[in-house]
């Protein structure tokens, strides 16, 4: 393990394996990309495990961060999965573990982070190998839309996390609240994610005129931006309801929606209820944008609608570019937002709310440009220097740390009991209704 200089003395960088359910650049993927970015490295050595190639392995690649594919599953299911494609997936879980306590063990590992809650080899390798394990919780569970009906044991999800945990990061207050009161072996902390808007030059940046060439709209279009997957709980379907709303008192308005689709059931929804209320010259959609900052600097403002958000980085990353934001009371949202002061706040679920919101942002120039100052402020109070310093920091006490032979082999005894569970329910192809069973 190497020696770098620390301070005013020598330390020693410590070795933190964590580990992506994805390997995209979604808001947790681009929330760990940032992190990652900003660890002051003679402090932290971090090794990122994805499931696969993608973009992120790329990014990561690019900041000289190591990365490792290894085989990763959901132990939570995705929204639109169906009982099936969700047992089918979770087959194979011990291998998995397997595979990440070797590849811990080889490295020198001294601690794991698993970054979201739905994949949990990490954790159990952690457990497994006597190693403190950190797990970041970034999503609400919001009944009928995450996760999906038929995983009803939302206590047994808990219980599980409180067991394989040293200590539990909750992305904002909404997701620390969500935890029951009865999950007391694990602390836990609130760590907003930070974010720094990067550096553009001039020739760099895209212009107004090319970017309109580029989504086939008039230059003189006003562009509504919304960034996120298209899927259920980011709520674009409310969005189309309320652009028909919006449509005959603002001609000029265009909808770009920004983002995979990521639920094509979905996806096939928002498509053809835009097809039905004739807007199908008022929407655009450009999939994942990579200069995402680039676009905002063209638009009018960012519509969030989500019906349930831990955080919201894309509304984070539109107030830095000192745009007006429109976004609903989901969860993360009303951390980052001044209702009326760096943005306007709507109920979820509410097209004929959202409408309105976005209508006083569209019609009154003078209201805009104050939401837009006042986000810039907003947005200042969010930096990614000061989650990275916390997230050493605690770094620094789980490995500071005592922990006596009897808690590791507790730990070790549970994450085998979580195990076979798990592989019971795998089996069995159901999700039992008995929360005490681990």
């Amino acid at each position: 393990m190497s020696l770098r200089s620390e301070g005013s003395g020598v330390g020693r960088a410590r070795r933190i394996l964590l580990v992506s359910h994805l390997s995209t650049l979604s808001g947790a993927e681009q929330a760990l990309l940032r992190l990652v970015g900003a660890l002051d490295r003679s402090r932290v050595e971090p090794l990122v495990v994805l499931p696969d190639t993608g973009p992120l392995a790329s990014r990561l690649g690019e900041l000289g961060v190591r990365t490792e594919i290894r085989p990763i599953a959901w132990w939570i299911p995705a929204t639109n999965w169906s009982r099936a494609e969700f047992f089918g997936q979770l087959e194979g879980v011990s291998g998995r573990v397997e595979g990440i306590c070797a590849l811990a063990s080889e490295w020198g590992a001294e601690l794991i982070h698993t970054n979201t809650v739905v994949t949990i080899e990490g954790a159990l390798a952690a457990a497994r190998l006597g190693l403190p394990h950190l797990w970041h919780l970034r999503a609400p569970f919001w009944k009928g839309h995450f996760p999906p009906a038929y995983f009803d044991e939302i206590p047994f999800f808990f219980s599980v996390v409180d067991q394989l945990s040293d200590h539990i990061v909750c992305v904002s207050r909404e997701v620390e609240r969500q935890i029951p009161e009865d999950c007391r072996l694990a602390p836990r902390s609130v760590i907003l994610d930070g974010f720094e808007r990067p550096e553009v030059s001039a020739g760099q940046a895209e212009t107004r005129e090319a970017l309109a060439r580029r989504y086939g709209v008039d230059a003189r279009s006003r562009l509504v931006a919304c960034v996120g997957g298209i899927q259920r709980r980011k709520g674009q379907l409310d969005l189309v309801e309320a652009a028909a709303r919006l449509a005959p008192q603002f001609p000029d308005a265009v909808f770009v929606l920004c983002g995979e689709a990521a639920d094509a059931e979905y996806s096939a929804r928002v498509l053809r209820r835009i097809e039905e209320l004739g807007l199908g010259s008022r929407f655009r959609f450009p999939g994942f944008e990579k200069d995402i900052a680039g676009v905002l600097a063209h638009v009018e403002l960012l519509v969030h609608p989500a019906l349930s958000e831990g955080f919201g980085l894309a509304i984070l990353e539109a107030m830095a570019a000192g745009k007006p934001v429109v976004a609903t009371r989901s969860g993360g949202p009303e951390e980052i937002v001044e209702d009326g002061v760096s943005g306007l706040l709507v109920p979820p679920g509410d097209p004929e709310a959202l409408a309105a919101a976005v209508g006083r942002v569209l019609g009154d120039p003078v209201l805009a440009g104050a939401l837009g100052r006042g986000a810039a402020r907003r947005a200042g109070r969010f930096t990614l220097c000061e989650t990275a310093r916390q997230t050493e920091a605690l770094y620094d006490r789980l490995l500071a740390s005592d922990r006596p032979p009897e808690h590791r082999l507790l730990r070790a005894a549970r994450g085998d009991a979580i195990l076979a569970e798990l592989l019971r329910r795998e089996e069995a192809g159901a999700i039992p209704r008995d929360s005490q069973s681990v």
